[in-house]
């Protein structure tokens, strides 16, 4: 889990590019991608082979969640995700009313030169990483003068994802407010959703969760300009469920009510906070022997005498991940601010290597389900964490 091999693997796959796309992203007002050395002149090659495994199996992994989700529904068998029971009702409210899953973003382990394709988590809810991801990844390819292709069309289909939802949605009105608590990423990342929204006839605004009017019984506003209220139809938020359901309870209970009474529509969904559960994920592993799922408990006795990692159901950015050796020794660790969270326990996987031993993980977006893009997180370390560089990928021409 965010861990590495031992090994080292193919030389050659780590490639020295020319040039960082600067001009684009400050063109694009994402300056803050080019702090701390987040972006590097330097790619990876893939094969389009291990392309295509890894989208094959985003796409099982992904009905397998759906299926199973639509059986706790079924069962209202949902007591194991320790969640309230007004989130509960907008989970099913959601999943069952077809709210649409705008984007999220698997993460893989291995893949390459033969590792295994591993599955370490859902974002389902609140992806980063998708600005670089998207455009920055593709500007690298065309200012580069790269031979060959990428698996990334991720811009394209979230275009296309808002032009049928606003033919879907025909009923409501094509406004929408995208939100963060304020940081500049989270914030960036709302924008870059909002812009898109907007090219496909979407009334779009910004702005802070603070500032938004959530009214009980009649919609979502904000303050115009001028003074008046403007009310939206939609919400892009990059604020997690699961702050909203054990630090907001109060906005839950609004939303519980906006929602079920169709005033607004959120995305992602409320259902996509079961797919980034990490109970979800080891109740689906433990049902499914499928070679992309690994070992899982909340028990870690289970896995005495073989390398584990302690991770929480709710976590974000590398955080409160704890590393064990096969006597159960700490090898390494990240605190964070989800300690509170339920701990879940997997088996150790490996991550893969390069010859200047760095670690690689992969994140693979998927647009409404469907697989878009794909890109990599680089470390030097067992954790794959914030402080991670970002590396695009390459498809050489053959």
């Amino acid at each position: 889990m965010d861990l590495a091999s031992p090994q080292d693997h193919t030389v050659g796959r780590q490639i020295d590019l020319e040039h960082i796309p600067t001009d684009i992203i400050t063109q694009r007002d994402y300056a803050y991608l080019l702090e701390d050395d987040y972006l590097v002149p330097e790619g990876i090659n893939l094969t389009m082979e291990e392309v295509l495994a890894f989208e094959k199996a985003q796409d099982e992994i992904y009905r397998i969640f759906e299926n199973e989700l639509e059986e706790l529904i079924r069962t209202k068998a949902f007591g194991f995700l320790n969640l309230p029971s007004k989130m509960i009702d907008l989970i099913i409210y959601t999943f069952q009313n077809k709210h649409q899953h705008l984007v999220g973003r698997f993460d893989f382990a291995g893949g390459i030169d033969g590792l295994p394709i591993k599955l370490l988590e859902f974002n389902a809810d609140t992806p980063t990483m998708i600005p670089e991801s998207s455009f920055v990844q593709d500007a690298f390819f065309d200012l580069n003068n790269m031979m060959g292709t990428q698996y990334n069309s991720l811009e394209k289909d979230l275009e296309v994802f808002f032009n049928r939802l606003m033919i879907s949605e025909s009923k409501n009105h094509p406004s929408l407010i995208a939100t963060s608590l304020g940081y500049p990423e989270d914030r960036a990342h709302a924008e870059f959703i909002m812009d898109i929204a907007g090219k496909e006839g979407f009334e779009i605004e910004y702005t802070d969760l603070e500032n938004i009017e959530f009214s009980p019984g009649e919609g979502v506003f904000i303050t115009t300009p001028e003074g008046e209220y403007a009310q939206a139809d939609y919400i892009y938020k990059m604020i997690p469920w699961e702050f909203i359901c054990f630090e907001e309870p109060e906005l839950l209970d609004i939303l519980h009510d906006l929602i079920l009474k169709d005033l607004v529509y959120v995305l992602n969904p409320a259902y996509t906070l079961v797919y980034q559960s990490k109970l979800f994920l080891d109740y689906v592993s433990q049902k499914h022997n499928r070679p992309f799922f690994l070992k899982s408990s909340q028990d870690p006795s289970v896995f005495k005498g073989q390398k584990y990692v302690e991770k929480v159901s709710f976590g974000r950015l590398g955080e409160n991940i704890r590393i064990f050796d096969e006597q159960s020794n700490i090898i390494e660790e990240t605190d964070g601010d989800f300690g509170h969270f339920d701990k879940v326990y997997q088996e150790f996987t490996h991550l893969y290597k390069d010859q200047f031993d760095e670690y690689y993980q992969l994140g693979l977006f998927n647009v409404n389900r469907i697989g878009s893009c794909m890109s990599f997180r680089r470390a030097d370390k067992l954790i794959i964490d914030d402080d991670a560089e970002f590396i695009p990928h390459f498809i050489p021409q053959e």
